[in-house]
């Protein structure tokens, strides 16, 4: 979830639970103030009834006195129904033929010598009304509020964190095998001022650092092969030294073997630099099949040598995009790990699929994790290995780079290397 859908999403369920409690509270709140006002008028009113009944001189004059004040009753007093506290009740309507709320008060009241309960009424209907209009308007202005509320937080905030987008939307683009203009613009809030030139410090200290690096590795990938190659064709010239002894002649021939190994050491290490610092450009398009013939050709005599055969059907066309000159290495370092770790005089098949290809081959299982299959000097480099740690390594770096897929599994003593293209195009 993103930081300014997070904030707003806990703005909105504030907001919303705010409102719901803040309805009812009002509610009872002023329904309590209205009927605090209608007590109050009721015992006003009753002072003066007092007043008024005490004027009554007959039963007669009292009879007709109620009859022209409906609001008020007389009755004789019974105890088990009178009630000395405020309450509502509901009292049928002839007029109308509805039960309507009423809030009532009783007194105890002497007339002509004898006990009555005198009721006085007054209607809720008109003070419900008022507080259900009341509470519609309210529920209304709050809904309105928290909508406009809300898109107001919304505008701020994207205000608020658009320097913050930017700043990842850097980071986001940002590649450090090409030149990149560093974000100097005065953001108006401090903290992300602080986080840009930190930012900006950590990019030029990270570019530094992979400049010089990328300086050494090339250079000394460079100066390895003059010496190399100078000490490899000295030791030619040692083994054609009639006087060589079988001794000697076995400690050059093991020394060469070594020099050979440094070689080709060299000669990986300066491509896995190339490949990491991105030298080469990833937009050829081009057919997979007459590459993968090309290199079965090169290396049949190979096979051959550990009495392999090589099977390869040619099914339809597989056009990539991506670097041809990396795409070939790939196919030369899967099939020749095919033929040295395939055990002697077995079958090495090749599947090309629409968005795959296969190597399988014979052999027995990893002397080593699976998960150091794909790492650089997974093996330390021995007399009699057969690699120096980096072709596995170095394809799986390929096929990343031009976005394949490169995986491995081992079923029934078989070893299965299987390419993915993520880039294929159209034939």
């Amino acid at each position: 979830m993103k930081l300014l859908n997070y904030s707003s999403k806990k703005y909105l369920w504030s907001s919303g639970t705010i409102i719901l409690i803040s309805i009812p509270i009002f509610y009872f709140v002023l329904n309590s103030i209205i009927l605090s006002f209608l007590d109050n008028n009721l015992q006003q009113n009753l002072i003066q009834l007092r007043q008024k009944i005490k004027q009554v001189n007959t039963p007669l004059e009292l009879e007709n006195w109620l009859k022209q004040n409906p609001s008020v009753t007389l009755k004789a007093f019974n105890p088990s129904d009178f009630n000395p506290n405020y309450f509502n009740t509901e009292i049928y309507n002839l007029s109308t033929k509805t039960d309507e709320s009423y809030r009532l008060k009783q007194e105890k009241i002497k007339v002509f010598n004898r006990d009555f309960t005198l009721t006085i009424k007054t209607s809720l209907f008109e003070s419900r009304q008022l507080l259900r209009g009341i509470l519609i308007i309210q529920i209304v202005i709050l809904l309105v509020l928290f909508i406009v509320f809300q898109i107001l937080t919304q505008n701020i905030s994207k205000k608020i964190w658009k320097p913050f987008n930017q700043i990842l939307g850097f980071l986001r683009d940002y590649d450090i095998s090409k030149p990149n203009e560093l974000n100097t613009e005065i953001i108006g809030i401090e903290e992300f001022n602080e986080l840009n030139k930190a930012v900006n410090s950590l990019i030029t200290r990270t570019e530094t650092s992979y400049n010089i690096q990328k300086e050494f590795t090339e250079n000394a990938a460079h100066e390895l092969q003059t010496p190399i190659a100078i000490i490899k064709s000295k030791l030619d010239l040692f083994l054609q030294d009639p006087d060589l002894s079988k001794n000697q002649a076995k400690l050059i021939d093991q020394i060469s073997y070594v020099i050979q190994k440094l070689a080709d050491l060299n000669k990986n290490l300066l491509l896995l630099s190339k490949i990491e610092n991105q030298q080469f450009a990833l937009t050829d398009k081009f057919n997979l099949n007459p590459l993968l013939e090309t290199t079965i050709e090169n290396l049949t005599f190979f096979a051959q040598a550990n009495y392999q055969q090589l099977i390869y059907s040619k099914p339809a066309s597989v056009n990539l995009i991506g670097s041809k000159s990396l795409t070939i290495q790939l196919l030369q370092n899967l099939l020749i790990n095919a033929i040295q770790y395939g055990s002697k005089g077995t079958l090495i098949n090749m599947v090309l699929e629409e968005n795959s290809l296969t190597f399988i081959n014979e052999g027995d299982p990893l002397p080593f994790s699976q998960e150091q299959l794909f790492s650089r000097f997974s093996k330390t480099i021995q007399h009699n290995q057969k690699g120096n740690g980096l072709g596995l390594a170095i394809s799986n770096k390929i096929a990343l780079v031009q976005g394949f897929t490169l995986t491995y599994h081992y079923q029934k003593r078989k070893h299965y290397f299987k390419i993915e293209f993520n880039l294929k195009i159209n034939n």
